[in-house]
């Protein structure tokens, strides 16, 4: 750290460091910051390199515009030399921009910038100083424009003038009758200076003041078009919601009639009934009529999701992020949220800083490594997609037998009053029963029974599918993340909930059911813990997991 003392004005005390034996074994210098207009702004005294310049952590700080932050370095190397920092304005002694550096004949005078500020650097002690008045004289001798010939000074020059006296000479309105040809072109240079500064800082003011005008309204109407994108993008979300719905509903509905019909001809081949069969092939015409028209919407539903999808593209662009492993994260946590089937651009304040919560729970255990491998080894991972993609659902539901089993087909659970839940999906055997699943004679005990079809993965997982669409199209109005609380806290409860919120997708979905009603805490980290496992799929690697995407 530089030995610097510093002199102000008023006290004149000086500070001195006689324990430093190097620092004393160097010639001290004093050195005078003035400005450009003659006064003398501080003294300092140095005995080894000092800088300066407008940032802080120079020695000599100067709060100048035409100053850089880092400008002059000033080192003792047999003599004084003056380094240029890579200056904008430069650095001049005697009138002349050094290049990189120039040795100091001591005592010196060194412009930052052709027109100041100046350092008067002198040795201790060292007499006739140079002054202000006398370097711009010498400045106005090198520009040629005066003769240099002695006889052409005048005796103004030679006088020695207080710094008040000095100031007042170059500085006034008028030029006094004693003053000499110098002082008179000094002074005009000053003049000159001076006013070319006040044009420029003009110029400056109303540059900036244009730029920041445009920028305003740059910024004004960004926000505009960011809320008219924003409001299309939320638009178009519920109208696909709402006709996923629809189409869901038709979808179970159309199944129904498709195994009652199957059921029927079944029966009369079976036990060689009469029919009609123009009913028949009228119900077979029928259904298959409903199944086109289904197809039809579920193609306009997939342009509608394209279409929607390019207004949220449209809101990113318009709102400006910086890059970044953070920003990765919250795209990941935005795009699984759509996924699960939540408005995106209607997150509550925290959710994502929530997420990455319980995303570092799944980082601290060993239990998604573990269950990821266990899936990995049966290869399930393709009846699980299977059957998800044949009811039109969500994929990211793939991730539900995590929560439940670790994805273990011979899971069994404890025993509840509404029965004991078994397999890899966790049914319990009422519901198991109602989705086409049998339970078997132990059912009812916390054992494994071969012939109980909840233990069969393929089975549940096709169960699963089903039971999930049921809820996706009924209650949680294709909110996937009511679909897995109702998974979790039993639907006749979340029923009761969600029946007291308006029958929409905008009305009622998981933002607003957080909002409204409060979740035991064993749901909401149920949702919590399959959303975030979710997020941590999209990318595994940059979450710190080997396992391979499960949707990739």
């Amino acid at each position: 750290m530089n030995d610097k003392t510093v002199i102000s004005p008023s006290s004149g005390n000086q500070k001195q460091d006689e324990t430093d034996h190097t620092v004393m074994m160097r010639p001290e210098v004093t050195v005078n910051l003035i400005n450009g207009s003659g006064e003398i702004m501080q003294t300092f005294s140095f005995s080894q390199a000092f800088t300066a310049g407008r940032a802080t952590d120079n020695d000599i700080v100067i709060p100048d515009k035409l100053v850089s932050r880092h400008h002059l370095e000033i080192k003792y190397q047999s003599v004084w030399v003056a380094y240029d920092l890579n200056s904008a304005n430069g650095v001049y002694i005697k009138n002349q921009r050094i290049k990189e550096k120039a040795p100091l004949n001591l005592p010196a005078v060194v412009a930052l910038s052709k027109s100041g500020p100046y350092l008067e650097i002198a040795s201790q002690g060292q007499r006739n100083q140079p002054n202000l008045h006398e370097f711009l004289e010498n400045k106005q001798n090198n520009s040629n424009s005066l003769s240099s010939t002695p006889s052409n000074r005048t005796s103004s020059a030679q006088k020695n003038y207080s710094k008040a006296e000095l100031r007042a000479r170059l500085l006034s309105e008028s030029d006094g009758e004693d003053f000499g040809h110098y002082t008179r072109m000094v002074r005009k240079i000053i003049h000159e200076d001076r006013a070319d500064q006040k044009k420029s800082y003009k110029k400056l003011i109303w540059s900036l003041s244009t730029v920041f005008l445009m920028l305003c309204v740059l910024i004004a109407y960004q926000q505009i078009s960011l809320a008219n994108a924003r409001n299309l993008a939320i638009d178009m979300f519920y109208d696909i919601k709402t006709l996923e719905v629809s189409l869901s509903q038709s979808e179970i509905r159309l199944s129904e009639s498709g195994e009652i019909l199957e059921l029927t001809i079944k029966a009369i081949l079976d036990q060689k009934l009469e029919i009609d069969q123009q009913k028949i092939v009228a119900e077979q015409q029928r259904i298959e009529a409903e199944r086109k028209l289904i197809a039809k919407k579920r193609q306009k539903l997939n342009e509608m999701r394209q279409r929607y999808q390019n207004y949220v593209n449209e809101t990113k662009t318009l709102n400006f992020s910086f890059s970044g492993k953070s920003q990765h994260e919250d795209d990941l946590i935005l795009k699984v949220a759509r996924g699960f089937g939540e408005s995106e651009l209607e997150l509550p304040d925290g959710f994502i800083a929530e997420v990455k919560r319980y995303i570092d729970y799944w980082k601290q255990s060993e239990r998604l490594h573990q269950a990821m491998a266990h899936l990995e080894t049966l290869e399930y991972s393709p009846l699980i997609i299977n059957a998800l993609s044949r009811e039109g659902l969500p994929l990211y539901f793939a991730y539900l037998p995590l929560q439940e089993s670790n994805y273990d087909t011979n899971a069994i659970g404890p025993e509840t009053r509404f029965g004991i839940a078994k397999g890899a999906w966790q049914f319990l055997p009422n519901t198991g029963q109602e989705f086409g699943l049998r339970p078997g004679p132990l059912a009812h005990k916390p054992k494994f029974d071969a012939q109980d079809e909840r233990f069969n993965f393929e089975q549940a997982t096709r169960a699963g599918a089903k039971y999930l669409k049921y809820l996706y199209s009924t209650e949680a109005q294709a909110s996937g993340l009511l679909v897995l609380a109702s998974y979790n806290y039993g639907q006749t409860r979340i029923r009761q909930a969600l029946n007291q919120m308006p029958d929409n997708p905008r009305e009622r979905n998981f933002w607003k059911f957080i909002q409204q009603s409060k979740l035991p805490k064993e749901t909401y980290d149920y949702v919590l813990l399959i959303f975030s496992a979710a997020v941590i799929g999209e990318d595994p690697l940059h979450f710190g997991f080997g396992f391979k995407p499960l949707l990739n």
